[in-house]
């Protein structure tokens, strides 16, 4: 096997006598160490003093307290993980050097199942001179709900929407409550977010992962138009010559043994909504088909989304149905509310469309998407990927290409002279707010500047600037 790359921290004590160590051990049991990445807590040069064929990378991890558990967990997914994800050659993990809460993060991302599938752990011994070196594999390979989901994910990466095991608080706590909900076998689950976040692919993948495998069935309720819904889910049944015959199954039937999906449930007519209440009650859904008298029987769990809140959904829906099916509920957060999630989703996106090379990242790039408010949410990281891709055909992503891009994403998504969004009066006042107090912050240069053009405190308009979209009432 060649081209495999070796990962670990810089012995401070040691130098580079532990990872040359590590080198021979891994040599002798026929591993071809190429790469070397070798994290360090401050900027450093890379040793002069190690074989001349090895590319050796080193990655500045900036932590204060090497014995903090959390400090170190959190800049490794934040900071290291990304970088991990498009590796291709096999990866070795040394988790010897550098401190015992290292030693301990190491085996909690692998427990976890973060690093790319294949990667081996090894656990290595400084030699005494002249005594030959020695690396062990690491045999601790305990199996989680997280680990077991992001192998099964790996299979699959086109359809992961988000890493399972997120940075930022409101993702983490939303996808944890997700789990818990996914698990509860026959009550509906409603999945509710901004338009972009990811509630279609969370559904299709996550969902549908932790439910065991089973297969999704969707409707996209905003897409039903004139007669024919009812039969659509329901089927219907023809008789022709005195013989009936079944002309469509509907979706319930090819929901048996899987999930039946209503995306955009907002959408759904009422009519509808009051027909399949009745299928909904009980363990096993029972409904008849159109033109039939029988009823049908199939198991399948419903889930439901919608961009609305939920204030606004409970006021759209049928009384009786909105409560069979809000049980038990779950806001995804817009991508402006995560930002530590920020570099991670944009490599996903860039992964996912195909486009060539490493996701481009710089301090420009990751200041223009927190900033942002990214209202169409990971719409609006295809779109500044697409013209990122069309600036730089040939050659580098250079800083003149990067301000060139960034500026026409900006433009592109800027709203048309007398827009004032969408909504209430006081919805739009609110919208009106927070674009005035982002349009003074980029014309004025900081926010102090602006709230002395604006003759306001600084801290009003950056809680203007951060109010959540859609907004509440």
């Amino acid at each position: 096997m060649s081209g495999e790359t070796l990962l670990c921290w810089a012995s401070v004590n040691h130098g580079t006598s532990v990872l040359t160590g590590a080198l021979e051990a891994l040599a002798e049991r026929g591993h071809s160490i190429e790469r070397v990445l070798l994290l360090v807590q401050e900027e450093r040069e890379a040793p002069e003093d190690l074989p001349q064929h090895l590319q050796i990378e080193t990655m500045a991890l900036p932590v204060a307290d090497p014995t903090d558990h959390a400090a170190l967990y959190l800049t490794l997914r934040a900071k290291l993980l990304p970088q991990l994800s498009a590796l291709e050659e096999p990866l070795h993990v040394n988790v010897s050097p550098g401190t015992p809460a290292m030693h301990a993060v190491w085996l909690v991302l692998a427990a976890g199942g973060a690093f790319p599938p294949g990667t081996r752990l090894w656990s290595s011994q400084r030699p005494d001179p002249g005594a030959p070196a020695r690396i062990s594999p690491v045999e601790f390979a305990p199996t989680t709900w997280l680990s077991a989901l992001r192998a099964d994910l790996a299979q699959t990466p086109e359809q992961a929407a988000y890493d399972p095991d997120a940075l930022s608080a409101d993702r983490r706590a939303a996808l944890d409550r997700l789990a818990r909900y996914a698990l509860v076998p026959g009550v509906p689950l409603l999945i509710l977010g901004e338009r972009g976040v990811g509630k279609t692919r969370v559904v299709e993948s996550l969902v549908a992962k932790l439910k065991g495998g089973r297969h999704v069935v969707t409707l996209s309720c905003g897409h039903l138009r004139g007669e024919g819904v009812e039969a659509l889910l329901f089927g219907r049944v023809a008789a022709t010559n005195d013989k009936v015959s079944a002309v469509g199954r509907g979706l319930l039937h090819e929901a048996d043994g899987g999930i039946l999906f209503l995306d955009e449930v907002q959408d759904l007519p009422r009519d509808t909504q009051r027909i399949l209440l009745l299928a909904l009650q009980g363990g096993v859904r029972r409904w008849r088909r159109l033109g039939e008298t029988e009823h049908q029987e199939a198991q399948f769990d419903l889930v439901c989304a919608s961009n609305l809140p939920i204030d606004e959904l409970e006021k759209t829906l049928d009384p009786d149905f909105f409560d069979r099916i809000a049980h038990l509920q779950v806001e995804l957060p817009p991508l402006r509310d995560c930002p530590a999630d920020l570099q991670a989703d944009w490599g996903r996106v860039w992964r996912e469309i195909g486009f060539p090379g490493d996701p481009p990242w710089s301090p420009t790039l990751e200041r223009a998407l927190t900033e942002a408010r990214l209202p169409r949410n990971i719409r609006d990281l295809q779109r500044l990927a697409a013209i990122i891709v069309s600036t730089r055909p040939d050659g580098p992503w250079n800083v003149s290409l990067q301000r060139q891009a960034l500026e026409e994403w900006r433009a592109v998504g800027a709203p048309p002279p007398g827009d004032f969004g969408t909504g209430t009066r006081k919805q739009r006042l609110h919208w009106f707010q927070t674009r005035l107090a982002l349009w003074a912050k980029e014309r004025y240069g900081t926010w102090e500047a602006a709230a002395s053009e604006l003759a306001c405190n600084e801290s009003t308009l950056r809680v203007d600037a951060k109010s959540k979209f859609p907004f509440e009432n």
